[in-house]
């Protein structure tokens, strides 16, 4: 399928951080332009918020990887010793 083409999530992921740049940037000029910073304050907050979660989830992912791992070895020391 499409979806699990290497190309098409690498573009995905560009489009992606292209996308972020440019809100960055964009918004920091409207934030300057205007003098109302409370929109860019939360643009800059909800990003935050995405990254702390991404960070969250990779966390827990390889703490529950090395748990499988851990566990696995722990087993088959135990099956191998009778």
């Amino acid at each position: 399928m499409w979806e699990e083409d290497p190309r098409v999530q690498e573009s995905n992921y560009r489009l992606l951080l292209w996308s972020v740049a440019v809100g960055l940037v964009v918004g920091l000029l409207v934030a300057l332009w205007t003098g109302d910073w409370s929109y860019y304050l939360m643009f800059l907050e909800m990003l935050g918020i995405i990254l702390a979660a991404l960070c969250i989830y990779a966390v827990l992912v390889w703490t529950i990887g090395h748990l499988v791992r851990w566990t696995w070895r722990l087993a088959r020391r135990f099956k191998r010793k009778p």
